[in-house]
């Protein structure tokens, strides 16, 4: 055995690669302290790509993406592939904020959104981006002639592209257009965010629970509060709004810091009634029967000082959203409107006036209303026959007979109220001390009619 077992030692031995014999490093010795050292290199701090020359070069058409990818070879691709490949969306649609899942995407700084904002080429080309987006998830627009008004719709493959692009729950399409909405905010394409955000609403309509609140919020969000755009109210929006509490407190936010000229976080009677006016406009219902009176009326039910806040606003906007429906019905089931009554005093009631006692600033509100519709040879002065005729629809409202006063008796009422001029008729100023005078009558003397 031991001659069989030696040459099979020899034959293994034979087959190995020769052995490597390596050398001996020897570590170089201290530095002599009287020899300079050599100072250490600074480190390169990494800046990820995408900063201003290499975004605006690959909008160009004369740079790539961190992918060596260029513009018109990602406009190619087919809709599979722009679905499963996530790291050219930030390129494509580029905006003002890292990305939590592509840590090389590109930002687009202040001096980027300037440059898109002025380079035609740049803005061509991300139309085109924009264009090829839309397509993949089934709309159809042509970004390229740009018609007005510029309308997104849906296009005749938007059923098939409903499942990969559209049902959740948590669909990552869904963020990808929270970034388109956001992008053209940034770079100055407010018509092509506001038609994108009006078909989403229009989808939103049609499909009930397709998109989840939370996501319909911030597309509201990114669309309306970044860009300080307000959106147009549509029929089919309101009944969404009505739905969709995510929804309502949006918009909410939007039209409070919209129309709270003055910033002091509360909307004056001024303020709501211009408000209401343009929401009425917007549905395309007659908006010259707002005045100030009727919206102070609208809202004593929610404020007793005749403003509303942030707190009060919401519930007033769902009203005033209830109420425009109302009229919309009306309108369609009776298209010759019955005469308007000259009357102001058609919403008063018996609560109304309480509170009109109760808040000085909404009483000087609407005192400077009914001056003025009251006043009519315009001569600035209240008499006593416009006053009596102001006094019967007052009490009329009140559910109080109209034989109640007698022009005398306003006449003797008013000069009590004319601070010693001589006279019965009442001035802008004196006018409010007298009309709290009326309404105190009808408090003491009278309850409504039931």
């Amino acid at each position: 055995c031991l001659p069989i077992a030696f040459g099979l030692w020899r034959f293994c031995k034979s087959a190995m690669p020769p052995r490597v014999r390596y050398k001996k490093v020897v570590l170089p010795s201290a530095p002599s302290p009287h020899e300079p050292v050599a100072k250490p290199r600074r480190p390169v701090v990494f800046q990820p790509p995408g900063f201003k020359d290499e975004l605006c070069a690959f909008f160009r058409g004369t740079g790539v993406d961190v992918e060596c990818r260029t513009l018109e070879q990602i406009l190619k691709w087919d809709d599979t592939l722009m679905e499963v490949c996530h790291d050219y969306i930030q390129w494509l649609l580029p905006t003002d904020e890292a990305s939590k899942f592509n840590s090389d995407a590109p930002i687009l700084d202040p001096e980027c959104q300037r440059i898109f904002r002025e380079d035609p080429l740049i803005r061509r080309n991300l139309k085109r981006g924009a264009q090829r987006f839309m397509t993949f998830l089934g709309l159809s627009v042509d970004l390229e002639q740009m018609p007005e008004p510029l309308k997104i719709v849906k296009a005749a493959n938007f059923q098939k592209r409903m499942l990969m692009c559209w049902r959740g729950p948590e669909n990552h399409n869904w963020k990808r257009i929270s970034r388109a909405l956001r992008c053209f905010g940034l770079v100055g394409m407010e018509n092509i965010q506001q038609a994108l955000l009006t078909c989403l609403e229009e989808l939103i309509v049609e499909f009930p629970g397709m998109v989840d609140d939370k996501t319909i919020g911030h597309w509201l969000d990114e669309a309306c509060v970044k860009s300080k755009l307000v959106h147009s109210i549509t029929p089919g929006y309101v009944a969404a709004l009505l739905g969709s509490p995510m929804m309502m407190s949006s918009l909410c936010k939007q039209f409070f810091s919209k129309y709270d000229a003055n910033g002091d976080g509360r909307l004056d009677v001024h303020e709501v009634t211009q408000l209401a006016s343009e929401l009425d406009a917007s549905l395309g219902l007659p908006s010259d029967a707002l005045d100030e009176a009727s919206v102070s009326v609208s809202i004593a039910s929610f404020s007793t000082d005749g403003m509303l806040s942030a707190e009060d606003f919401p519930r007033w906007f769902a009203e005033a959203l209830k109420e425009v429906i109302r009229k919309g019905e009306k309108v369609k089931v009776e298209p010759a409107p019955e005469e308007k009554s000259d009357s102001q005093f058609e919403h008063v009631r018996p609560e109304y006036a309480m509170a009109l006692l109760k808040s000085q600033h909404l009483l000087e509100t609407i005192c400077k209303s009914y001056f003025q519709k009251y006043d009519k040879n315009g001569n600035g002065e209240l008499e006593p026959q416009e006053a009596l005729q102001l006094s019967i629809e007052l009490y009329e409202s009140l559910g109080v007979p109209p034989d109640f006063v007698t022009e005398e008796q306003i006449a003797a009422s008013m000069t009590a109220f004319s601070r010693d001029r001589g006279t019965s008729a009442l001035v802008a100023e004196e006018f409010p001390g007298w009309f709290r005078y009326a309404l105190t009558r009808y408090a003491e003397e009278h309850r409504p009619a039931k």
